[in-house]
């Protein structure tokens, strides 16, 4: 031990030195999280949700060193990590915590991020959140003040309800096709079925099929060609698959029958009356795509309702 007297004279030196220590921690301890501008711009892309404006929080991943940032209203929350090159998105789904990236979207534009959490995310979570009593319910009342922006539009719609079946559905015209929203009976969300057929005729077009597909698919990579196998056989199946490569498709059997989307998004199938035929613009294809949220669907009311949006 030092002497009191030896002490005292190196009393102000180690006083000195403890001081640059504090210093020093304070320099290099972790600094405060802030969100990426990115998120910013993502939520004012987003619409105006009834539990108020979206808000955007700095966050930090246990998957990625990314710059990451919580977009919630307060009730729905997704975790985006802005990675150079893309973005992936994150969210509880079902009880299960945000730990990881459910999707990953290509480029850096905002408005893709701000699509691809209408397309997925905020249905997946609508659906996990949804009162068990009654989950349709939204649903059902979207439908019926759906008619509103219809008329807006100058569109001719028909809507009713099936008490036995405790379905809204609203039909319209689109171009050549016959489209038809429908909730469901335990799901917050929505159906479309295009082309409505009556005993085997189908209504619907393959090339104005075309030009509404790409509204329900992720958004569309840089370099999305894939080879088209044998696995694929029909006209139309081919000419589909060769033009919407990047999105998951499969074939079963009976062939006619197309299907495509993950466990994340909308889904649906496409049916043709002979898969075999050679594919013309004109071809009749009758469709279903599941698992269309609210938000969403609000979203691309325009391309449902015009061919030319």
């Amino acid at each position: 031990m030092y002497p009191t007297a030896l002490l005292l004279r190196r009393l102000p030196k180690l006083i000195e030195s403890a001081g640059e220590v504090v210093s020093l921690l304070r320099v290099t301890s972790t600094p405060a999280l802030s969100a990426p501008t990115a998120a910013h711009q993502v939520a004012a892309l987003l619409p105006e949700s009834p539990l108020g404006p979206w808000h955007v929080t700095a966050f930090r991943t246990g998957y990625t060193d990314a710059p990451a940032a919580q977009i919630t209203d307060g009730s729905r929350a997704v975790i985006a990590a802005f990675h150079k090159g893309h973005t992936t998105l994150a969210w509880e789904r079902r009880g299960e915590s945000a730990t990881y990236p459910l999707i990953a979207v290509p480029g850096a534009r905002p408005s893709d991020t701000a699509r691809e959490i209408l397309r997925s995310a905020l249905p997946d979570l609508d659906t996990a959140q949804a009162p068990a009593t009654d989950p349709a319910r939204a649903a059902r009342d979207f439908l019926d003040e759906l008619g509103g922006a219809f008329a807006a539009r100058r569109i001719a719609t028909t809507c009713w309800t099936t008490q036995l079946m405790n379905t809204t559905v609203r039909t319209w015209q689109r171009g050549p096709a016959l489209l038809l929203l429908e909730s469901s009976m335990a799901q917050p969300t929505l159906n479309l079925e295009y082309g409505g057929r009556e005993e085997g005729f189908y209504g619907g077009a393959l090339a104005d099929f075309e030009s509404l597909f790409p509204a329900f698919l992720p958004t569309r990579p840089r370099h999305s060609h894939r080879v088209l196998g044998n696995e694929i056989t029909g006209g139309i199946p081919r000419r589909l698959y060769s033009r919407f490569s990047y999105a998951p498709m499969r074939q079963y059997a009976p062939y006619d029958c197309l299907s495509f989307g993950r466990n994340v998004g909308p889904t649906g199938q496409i049916e043709t009356p002979d898969y075999r035929a050679r594919a013309r613009d004109n071809s009749p294809v009758h469709a279903y795509v599941d698992g269309l949220g609210l938000d969403f669907v609000r979203s691309i009311l325009d391309r449902l309702t015009d061919p030319a949006a």
